[in-house]
């Protein structure tokens, strides 16, 4: 697995641009929709959809002006180049649908439970095993507990707690019914 640092990208608001309307470039664009961000797809096939810009045609040169994040998701190699290398002298930041490991980032298989969010990462090597690891975590934080949403509440009221303080509250609130 290449190095890396995982983290959450705030990206509400900000532009978006996937290129590719595929299987991939759909669950890329569904999560920045998701996220709140501000997403064109670009595709000569691309579907309109709720809370997506298309522009259905090819890619040209000029669609990444003042993006923050683009994804290259064609079939065509030759497109993810060109389109990650103009990403990339704009200055944003490049996710490779097609080879994860020669972008900035990759977007993780999550777990979403009302306050808790995890995410699962193997660097693009699988997102099948990510996926996987993300269902497990989902059965263990269930999404009728609400003692999550307690203990990040408890957290949040008194900040800063040790690990210990935390684990000590869960403790309590698994006892309770």
């Amino acid at each position: 697995m290449r190095p890396g640092l995982p983290a959450v990208l705030d990206v509400r608001g900000r532009r978006c641009v996937v290129v590719g309307d595929g299987a991939a470039g759909r669950r890329k664009a569904d999560a920045l929709v998701a996220a709140a961000a501000d997403v064109t797809v670009v595709d000569p096939d691309a579907a309109p959809r709720p809370g997506v810009e298309v522009i259905a045609r090819p890619w040209e040169a000029g669609d990444l002006v003042e993006a923050f994040v683009v994804v290259t998701a064609t079939d065509d190699t030759e497109v993810n180049d060109a389109v990650a290398a103009e990403a990339a002298r704009l200055g944003a930041l490049v996710l490779r649908a097609d080879r994860p490991g020669d972008g900035h980032l990759t977007l993780p298989a999550v777990a979403h439970r009302r306050s808790v969010r995890v995410g699962v990462d193997t660097g693009g090597e699988s997102p099948a095993v990510a996926a996987v690891v993300r269902d497990e975590i989902d059965r263990f934080l269930d999404a009728e507990d609400d003692r999550w949403d307690a203990l990040v509440r408890w957290a949040a009221e008194h900040r800063p707690v040790s690990i210990a303080e935390v684990g000590a509250r869960l403790a309590e609130l698994r006892r309770s019914p």
